[in-house]
């Protein structure tokens, strides 16, 4: 499925360089925000011993943005709303949680 009905939406050669730029910063940010995630969390899991989740991180790519809603508005302001990375680590803190993920990986080996 394409956006705008797989149509430009630029009208000159400025206006495409632009959205060229926008959609790399849009990329280097979400690539930050996984990498930044992933490195507390695998931090976490070493810490614990936890070796299934530590593999199973290492196997992950901070290039992914499936769980990432890309519809809506972005507003890059200095006074915008904070992201708390801990609390999102202390949600993988969960030890079920990563049990499921583990048979869900082993259950399906090409994902």
């Amino acid at each position: 499925m394409h956006t705008s009905g797989g149509k430009f939406r630029v009208q000159t050669e400025a206006e495409q360089q632009i959205w060229n730029e926008c959609s790399r910063l849009i990329a280097n940010a979400i690539i930050h925000y996984n990498t930044a995630l992933l490195s507390r969390v695998y931090e976490q899991k070493h810490a614990v011993g936890d070796h299934t989740a530590v593999a199973l991180i290492a196997g992950m790519s901070p290039v992914a943005w499936q769980h990432i809603n890309l519809f809506g508005s972005f507003e890059f302001t200095p006074g915008g709303a904070s992201l708390d990375i801990d609390a999102l680590v202390a949600y993988y803190a969960d030890p079920a949680w990563w049990s499921r993920i583990a048979r869900s990986d082993q259950a399906h080996p090409d994902k």
